[in-house]
């Protein structure tokens, strides 16, 4: 959990050198950071309860946890259920209307403000690979599957997979460029 979020504010600083007092005031700044790092503790929470001589020490996290996911949801309008399985570096490069829920996102990615990334009724949620990124207002709808690498414009809708490496825009979203490298929009260089 603590090296998730160390690679989630990492992606913030863009400085691996950075002193721990510029990576608390990014922290206390920035949104993105902030529902990252209440999603890690929730899902840290989770995961402590399995423990059954901590279970004392989860209550109490539990209830520190509870305003904190209220601050998050309805100060910042950032949804992310602790059904989500996000890997290391997420980057939220804005607040507002953000909800994903019964996912999975790889390393690295990065989404912007209104962006959904939900399940279509009752099947599994979409699965995004390593470093992709949804742009604003972007929607993945259902058990789709989106290659690393990948990036999904503003405003898109996507309902079918997306090969690795592709450039998708549109309602319904359609590849327009393969390959495509997204490295410079992520800031990974």
């Amino acid at each position: 959990m603590r090296r998730d979020f160390y690679a989630d504010l990492y992606r913030y600083v863009h400085d691996h050198s950075a002193s721990h007092g510029k990576m608390i005031g990014v922290l206390f700044r920035n949104y993105g950071v902030q529902a990252s790092a209440v999603f890690r503790f929730g899902k840290y929470l989770q995961r402590a309860t399995r423990t059954w001589w901590l279970i004392p020490l989860v209550w109490v996290g539990w209830l520190l946890y509870l305003p904190l996911r209220i601050y998050v949801r309805y100060g910042l309008g950032i949804r992310i259920d602790l059904s989500a399985d996000i890997g290391p570096g997420l980057y939220i490069g804005h607040f507002g209307n953000i909800h994903l829920s019964r996912c999975r996102l790889g390393a690295h990615c990065a989404i912007g403000q209104s962006t959904h990334i939900l399940p279509n009724g009752g099947c599994d949620g979409p699965t995004i690979g390593d470093r992709v990124w949804i742009g604003a207002h972007a929607q993945v709808l259902g058990s789709v599957s989106i290659g690393s690498g990948s990036t999904i414009s503003a405003a898109a809708i996507v309902r079918r997979n997306v090969p690795e490496n592709s450039l998708c825009l549109g309602n319904p979203a359609r590849i327009i460029a393969r390959p495509y490298d997204n490295r410079k929009l992520l800031h990974l260089d």
